[in-house]
């Protein structure tokens, strides 16, 4: 049934209510003071509605695939073509050794020796000849291995094989359906890629071995979309405001493996399965720039996959880890130290056996039922938040207050506890407090160290801690 029209009457009795109440103010000398209970809330409770503000998703997307127009496609020579012969058909070596400082060889001597190899064949980069100025095009499985340092080198400073593509190009770009591309010991650069990402794969195989990316653009510097993306001792570093590496439904496998950006680390969206992250250093180079995220974990709505996160560090960001409404992650003996450590909204997450440490606050949960068992978070009041509406699955775990506390419980399986009582260098902050910096992640403590295994093993699982003790009334107290 409609409501009917107020009457007069009705309409005036608001203004009678609010004139009654302020002359009650008056009469009492002062104005109506809230409750402090109140006042604390609205001092302590952040905005929520921005702090699960999701990072932009990149709009960035390579064009369609098309091979170059410099590929040969008849068996006759061409300006430029190398005065050694390769097989007229191409695609019968096993092997191919490519000299970039030799003229003989024409402009595009890498392709050409893609050319000839055949399936599953190898390609042999030299370094004595200084950069590779082409960009790759990669149709078939092949390996690219790279020449070091060398010892007897003429000159005053010879540097391992470099690719460096001309500006405003893309430095790889591999053919969709391509399987067991892998680039061992080679460094990749594009100082000045424009709009273009340096490494494209689309529903491809690549991997990375013990590689550096180094990549100035406005695009991602690796942007993987279906099929899978497998990285082992390498390091990626991005100038760029898109994520230093964009997988977009693809199956991640990274071991030993530094990420450095200055607005995004890793922005994926798993493709079903489990991607793993394992002795992973993600750092923020400049991680002061508002909405700087180091991983950030999209869902799907169906098929979507696990992101697991172990024995890896992400630190200096302004978010750490953000998990995308329906996203799925694991975060597991891992540590991060960021403003904001851990955002969650209404994902599938577990965090178990981690340090996070926040500046404003470690974790925040907007919703789901997370499984938080045998952590320690850190920060200015406990370092946790949980929304009314989480169901969450807690076992014990330590929140150290830089503000002080008493040891007492905010709930069950949740523990207050002073600063002080912190292990010792256990919320380690800075950008890259590990050393993940130098080429193959030998820099510094390396991957020596593992995220917080060492030291969960050393600090032990948080117990529950005995209720506190009842204070002693006095003699004539109720």
């Amino acid at each position: 049934m409609a409501t009917p029209f107020p009457s007069s009457k009705m309409r005036r009795r608001p203004l009678a209510t609010g004139l009654a109440a302020l002359l009650l103010a008056i009469g009492f000398g002062g104005a109506v003071q809230a409750y402090p209970d109140a006042k604390v809330d609205a001092q302590i409770r952040p905005n929520f509605g921005g702090l699960i503000t999701p990072p932009l998703r990149s709009n960035y997307r390579p064009d369609h695939w098309r091979k170059p127009d410099h590929k040969p496609k008849k068996p006759y020579p061409r300006p430029g073509w190398p005065t050694y012969p390769y097989p007229p058909q191409g695609g019968f070596l096993d092997s191919v050794v490519v000299d970039c400082a030799d003229p003989a060889l024409g402009p595009y001597p890498i392709s050409d020796a893609l050319w000839a190899l055949r399936d599953g064949g190898v390609l042999f980069l030299r370094a004595r000849g200084g950069v590779c100025r082409e960009t790759l095009y990669i149709d078939r499985p092949v390996t690219l291995i790279g020449e070091g340092t060398p010892t007897f080198a003429p000159g005053p400073n010879p540097s391992p094989a470099r690719i460096a593509p001309p500006a405003g190009a893309p430095c790889i770009r591999i053919a969709p359906g391509t399987r067991g591309v892998e680039i061992r010991d080679l460094i990749i650069e594009a100082d000045q890629a424009g709009r273009s990402a340096c490494i494209e794969a689309v529903d491809a195989e690549l991997a990375l071995v013990n590689s550096y990316v180094r990549y100035s653009g406005e695009a991602a510097a690796v942007f993987v979309s279906g099929g899978r993306l497998v990285g082992r001792q390498s390091t990626i570093e991005a100038r760029t405001n898109d994520a230093a590496v964009l997988v977009d439904t693809a199956a991640v496998d990274f071991r030993q493996v530094r990420i450095a950006a200055d607005v995004r680390g890793l922005d994926i969206t798993p493709a079903a399965g489990e991607s793993h992250l394992t002795q992973v250093g993600v750092v923020a180079e400049g991680g002061t720039l508002p909405g700087s995220t180091g991983v950030t974990v999209r869902g799907l709505r169906s098929g979507g996959g696990k992101l697991v996160v172990k024995n890896s560090y992400v630190g200096g960001w302004i978010t750490g880890l953000y998990v995308d409404r329906g996203a799925k992650l694991d975060l597991i003996r891992s540590r991060v130290h960021a403003r904001r450590g851990v955002i969650s909204d209404w994902g599938e997450v577990v965090v178990r056996e981690s340090a996070v440490w926040g500046d404003e606050y470690g974790a925040y949960f907007a919703g789901g039922s997370p499984v938080i068992e045998h952590n320690r978070f850190g920060g200015p009041r406990g370092g946790l938040l949980l929304d009314r509406q989480v169901q969450a699955q807690v076992q014990p775990n330590y929140l150290y207050a830089q503000e002080g506390c008493s040891t007492w419980s905010f709930g069950q399986g949740l523990y207050c506890q002073p600063m002080s009582a912190a292990p010792p260098r256990l919320f380690d902050g800075g950008a890259d407090p590990y050393g993940y910096s130098a080429y193959g992640g030998q820099g510094g403590y390396g991957w020596s160290y593992d995220g917080y295994e060492r030291g969960y093993q050393l600090h032990g699982a948080p117990q529950p801690l005995a209720p506190p003790q009842p204070t002693r009334r006095g003699l004539f107290s109720r």
